[in-house]
């Protein structure tokens, strides 16, 4: 009984020196990531039905925390300007429709460098968990536009959720460019008969602030 109690002090010390030692020892990377999206979409809001890509794009800021020579952590706060377009009938007559929604997104990435080593181009792949903030979403024909009401009671939720996972390579130890694909893993509509599931490919470049370092 007196050993363990002896010996936890000891084991205190020894995990915040590791913690210590790993955090001096991995580097912190942050800087801007900009990019251009295409949006599909689970789709079915009253008669508006059958959805197709439309383009929208991104903007923000991210952050990497290297755990070693390989793995690392990476998080983001972005603007997401997500569209698609659908066709609205209403008994036999049909128009053309576009819908998008604005999303602040905070993404964090779990990735792995697949061949870290001292030369300029170092591929990698990543995957995470997205929370999304939708701060507008809208709706329009050749007629009129109608801006959806956001909230617990409205036609849209305030919060969304999703998953992502991307490839790309580093350049130069500096920018990134990605491949990224994001699935909507909730319906954003606060109606149960109504569906809108978001589902984007993207491509995007991420500049450092400064370079990465080699182990």
């Amino acid at each position: 009984m007196g050993e363990q109690f002896t010996s936890l002090p000891f084991k205190r010390i020894f995990l915040l020196l590791f913690f210590v030692t790993s955090i001096t020892h991995s580097q912190f990377y942050h800087g801007l990531d900009v990019g251009v999206n295409s949006t599909n979409t689970d789709f079915m809001v009253g008669e508006s039905v059958e959805p197709s890509r439309s383009t929208g794009f991104w903007v923000g800021y991210v952050a990497e925390r290297e755990l070693n020579d390989r793995i690392f952590v990476r998080l983001g706060f972005t603007f997401n300007r997500r569209s698609f377009k659908a066709i609205s009938r209403r008994g036999i007559n049909t128009s053309n429709e576009n819908w998008g929604i604005d999303v602040i997104e905070i993404p964090i990435n779990l990735g792995y460098y697949l061949n870290f080593n001292r030369r300029n181009l170092q591929f990698f792949v990543d995957a995470g968990l997205n929370v999304g903030y939708h701060n507008r979403a809208i709706t329009k024909n050749d007629t009129e536009t109608v801006f959806l009401d956001i909230g617990g009671d409205a036609d849209v939720k305030r919060l969304g959720f999703g998953a992502n996972a991307s490839v790309g390579v580093l350049v130069k130890k500096r920018v990134k460019l990605r491949l990224n694909y994001y699935n909507g893993l909730t319906n954003i509509m606060n109606t149960d008969s109504d569906t809108w599931k978001n589902k984007t490919i993207g491509i995007s470049i991420n500049y450092f602030l400064r370079e990465k370092e080699v182990y």
